[in-house]
């Protein structure tokens, strides 16, 4: 997640001259670009549990959907403490709710997906 949401301030700040590392950059991103910087979170929300899905997929011996909600719901944690700090738009509260244990599940699915095929090879 940290990746994905230091390219978005880097493309944020090259789209707006706003360097949203600092307290005041953030500051005036938020209130003359925010709906830009929210999605870049967003973003950073479905990727960030997509890849630790992939990666419980792959890793559990079993019951790889079950290791991925666990994944997904451990980084909801930070996700609701952000949303109960700082005020936001409803419609980021709607997107935090739906992201991050569904995009942990899409994840172990790909991981699984990946499985079948590399068995299907080797048979």
């Amino acid at each position: 997640m940290f990746l994905v949401e230091a390219f978005g301030s880097l493309m944020l700040s090259m789209l707006t001259g706003i360097e949203p590392i600092t307290a005041q950059g953030a500051a005036a991103l938020s209130s003359v670009r925010p709906n830009e910087a929210l999605l870049v979170v967003v973003l950073a929300y479905i990727l960030g549990p997509l890849s630790g899905g992939y990666a419980a997929g792959r890793l559990a011996p079993r019951k790889p959907y079950q290791h991925a909600a666990v994944v997904g719901s451990i980084q909801l944690i930070p996700g609701m403490v952000t949303l109960a700090l700082f005020p936001h738009p409803e419609w980021f509260w709607i997107a935090t709710l739906l992201t991050f244990i569904p995009a942990a599940l899409f994840g172990a699915g790909l991981a699984g997906s990946g499985r079948r095929r590399r068995r299907q090879k080797m048979s």
